[in-house]
């Protein structure tokens, strides 16, 4: 009798631990559980105060690369702000939407330290541009012809204006004046076709008021500009003539002097010959 109630004790006994047991396993999961809960929460309300401050938007965007565009014109290009979020920004998007503006020809985007965004730019070379029927087209060095738009009208006094050149003539100076450098071409102010020579028919009209003719030919020799300006105390009447084939440079008088004493020599003639009748009557 006493062995079946020790019996009957011990299975109470450890059905009791097993039932405690088993309330200790659920309070403590249902524990793990509010805890990572509240983790989790805690996390998520963290991410919302950041992202909906202004520590989350990019700090600052820097552009490098750029020549003639502005900075403010490739940034608004990439449609990134300080506003843009810098966790949320995707280089290879940027990049695409950079590109799509026809005067750059390779970008890069770097997302940097203390939520700075770098765009690095490649620009097509801009030799110059031309008017047709009051639309403005800048020229490049790859016979592209793009149309400027008002966003970068303030382009066409950084290169030069070409006159006179179309067809054949046109790609022929585009692809010589590749040769130069971008700052050298960005030093001319006018490019006019100048038939009065035959030879140096090329005429440059510098940004500092210096005339240089040449063929299409001896652009190249513009690189040596300065050095050649340096060089020559010429008087501001006189112009600098280029020669292709030798790759010398010298100063004289310019064509339309020698136009203006050859109609000189001309008028006085005339007068002498009419001087000479009146004296012979």
């Amino acid at each position: 009798m006493l062995e079946d109630k020790k019996k009957l004790l011990d299975r109470n006994t450890l059905f009791n631990i097993r039932r405690n047991r088993k309330k200790l396993t659920a309070y403590e999961k249902a524990k793990n559980l509010y805890f990572l809960l509240s983790v989790f929460l805690s996390l998520l309300i963290v991410a919302l105060f950041y992202f909906l401050s202004d520590f989350s938007n990019i700090y600052r965007i820097t552009v490098t690369g750029n020549n003639h565009l502005d900075k403010s014109s490739v940034i608004t290009s990439s449609g990134l702000s300080d506003r843009s979020k810098y966790l949320f920004t995707m280089p290879i998007l940027v990049e695409k939407r950079v590109k799509e503006n026809p005067l750059i020809e390779e970008a890069k985007v770097e997302l940097l330290d203390h939520r700075v965004v770098q765009i690095n730019i490649i620009e097509k070379k801009i030799v110059g541009y031309v008017l047709e029927a009051e639309n403005i087209f800048l020229l490049t060095n790859k016979d592209e012809k793009i149309s400027l738009d008002k966003e970068n009208l303030a382009l066409i006094s950084k290169v030069p204006l070409i006159v006179g050149f179309a067809g054949e003539d046109l790609i022929r100076l585009e692809k010589n004046l590749d040769k130069c450098d971008q700052k050298m071409i960005d030093e001319i102010s006018e490019i006019h076709n100048y038939p009065d020579l035959k030879y140096q028919n090329v005429e440059l009209i510098m940004q500092d008021g210096n005339y240089i003719f040449t063929s299409v030919f001896g652009l190249d020799i513009l690189d040596n500009y300065f050095d050649i300006r340096s060089s020559y105390l010429s008087d501001r009447k006189d112009c600098y003539y280029f020669e292709d084939i030798s790759g010398n440079a010298y100063t004289s008088a310019c064509p339309w002097e020698e136009t203006k004493k050859e109609d000189e020599k001309k008028d006085q003639e005339t007068v002498e010959e009419m001087e000479s009748e009146t004296s012979d009557q």
